[in-house]
C-alpha cells in the first residue's frame, strides 16, 4: 500500500480464506467485518492476491497478497497460526500488535483412525519445523493475544505450545434468524465443505439406517466440494451403492440460510470441528442438531441438541431417526436451540473483538 494512503485499523492476515472460499471461517470473517462497520479493515493473504474478488463490505479497503509486506495497520489479525508466523516480522517492524485467532483443532487432536493427513508432532506440520506457524512455533510466539473459538480449540493449541497466559476464548456466534416454521418434509441436512474431514461417508451410512426406520426421510448435503479431485462424485457413487441415491441431494454451494428453515435436523459426522458455524446457524433458525463429540461440538449444542460418540455410525443413525420420527421432540430441541443461540450471537462476538482491537490501539468509533 502506498504510504500516502491512510492506515488501516485492522489488517486480517489469511490463507485464501476470505473472501474467496465458502466455509465457516469465511462466514466468521464476514460477520466480524459487518459487525464492526466503523472499523476500517483490509485483507492480506499469504500468497498472491487473486485476480478477482467478490463485492466487499464498504469498510474493507482492499485485498492484498504477500503477508510478508502487508499494508500499514494499527493491528494485524492473523486467522491461522501459519498466517501469524508469516505476518509476525512485518508487525514487529511496524511496531504494531499482532492478534491470532485459532479456528481449528491442531492436527494432533484428530481422532484415532483418522484417514486424512498425518498428525503433526513437535517438528512437523503447518509452517514446517517446530509446528504451527514455522520454526520454533513462531505462529504462537509472535502474537500479543491468542484467541480460540472454543475451549477445546484453546486446549489443543496450548498443548502444542501456545502460551496459556496469552489465550482467550471468544466463541463463534450466529446471526439472528427468523422464527422457526415446521418443515414440510422429513429432511436431514449437512451444511459445510464436502471434504473427508467431515466424515460424509459415515453420514451416508447412518442415513441408510435412518431410511430403514423412516422411509420418507431425505438427506441434503449443502456445500462445495473441497476434498481430493472427484471426492463429491465418490460420495454420489457411495449413495448409489448404499441404495439411497434417490433420497440424497447435492445442491452444491447454495446459500446455507436458504436451507435451514427446510430442515428437520442438521447432522454432522466430522472427524474434527473447532466451533462449527453451521451448527450455530442452524440452532439460530431453531433447527435441532446431531453432532459428534469432537472439538467444540458439545460446547456449541449443550443440552439443546444430541451429542453422539465420535465415529459411531449406529448412534448417529439412532439420533437422527429419533428427531425425524418424533416431531414433538424435534420441536422441543429446536426451541432450546434457538434460545441457546440467542445467548451469544454474531454481534456479541464482533463486539468482543471490537473491545480487543480497542485495547490493542484501534480508536473506538461508532458504527
Amino acid at each position: 500500500m502506498p504510504r500516502s494512503e491512510p492506515e488501516l485499523d485492522v489488517c486480517l492476515v489469511a490463507e485464501g480464506t476470505y473472501p474467496y472460499v465458502v466455509g465457516g471461517v469465511t462466514r466468521w470473517a464476514d460477520g466480524l467485518i459487518r459487525g464492526l462497520p466503523g472499523t476500517r479493515f483490509g485483507v492480506c493473504h499469504l500468497g498472491p492476491r487473486p485476480a478477482s474478488t467478490p463485492l466487499l463490505p464498504d469498510n474493507v479497503a482492499g485485498v492484498w497478497g504477500s503477508a510478508n509486506a502487508p499494508p500499514r495497520a494499527r493491528v494485524y489479525h492473523a486467522l491461522t497460526p501459519a498466517a501469524a508466523g508469516a505476518a509476525g516480522p512485518a508487525a514487529r517492524r511496524a511496531g504494531r500488535p499482532l492478534l491470532l485467532t485459532c479456528h481449528a483443532l491442531t492436527e494432533g487432536w484428530r481422532p484415532e483412525g483418522w484417514r486424512g493427513p498425518t498428525p503433526i508432532d513437535a517438528s512437523q506440520g503447518p509452517g514446517g519445523p517446530g509446528g504451527p506457524g514455522g520454526p520454533k512455533g513462531r505462529g504462537y510466539a509472535a502474537p500479543e493475544v491468542i484467541v480460540a473459538v472454543s475451549r477445546a480449540v484453546a486446549e489443543s493449541h496450548v498443548a502444542r505450545g501456545a502460551r496459556a497466559d496469552r489465550m482467550l476464548v471468544v466463541p463463534n456466534g450466529a446471526a439472528a434468524a427468523s422464527a422457526r416454521r415446521a418443515p414440510a418434509e422429513p429432511l436431514v441436512g449437512f451444511v459445510g465443505r464436502l471434504a473427508p474431514v467431515k466424515g460424509l461417508e459415515r453420514l451416508l451410512g447412518a442415513f441408510r439406517m435412518v431410511r430403514a426406520d423412516q422411509p420418507e426421510a431425505r438427506l441434503v448435503l449443502v456445500g462445495p466440494s473441497d476434498g481430493p479431485p472427484g471426492y463429491a462424485e465418490e460420495l454420489r457413487r457411495l449413495s448409489v451403492r448404499l441404495g439411497i441415491a434417490d433420497a440424497v441431494d447435492f445442491p452444491g454451494a447454495s446459500r446455507p440460510s436458504d436451507w435451514y428453515s427446510r430442515l428437520t435436523c442438521l447432522a454432522l459426522a466430522s472427524e474434527s470441528e473447532g466451533m462449527p458455524m453451521a451448527v450455530l446457524e442452524a440452532m439460530a433458525h431453531g433447527v435441532p442438531c446431531v453432532v459428534p463429540d469432537v472439538g467444540g461440538c458439545r460446547e456449541a449444542v449443550g443440552d439443546a441438541g444430541i451429542v453422539v460418540p465420535a465415529r459411531d455410525v449406529e448412534a448417529l443413525a439412532e439420533a437422527i431417526a429419533r428427531l425425524v420420527g418424533d416431531a414433538a421432540e424435534a420441536a422441543r430441541l429446536g426451541a432450546l436451540a434457538a434460545e441457546r443461540a440467542g445467548r451469544w450471537t454474531e454481534a456479541d462476538a464482533a463486539a468482543a473483538y471490537g473491545a480487543l482491537y480497542t485495547a490493542l490501539g484501534v480508536p473506538a468509533r461508532a458504527g
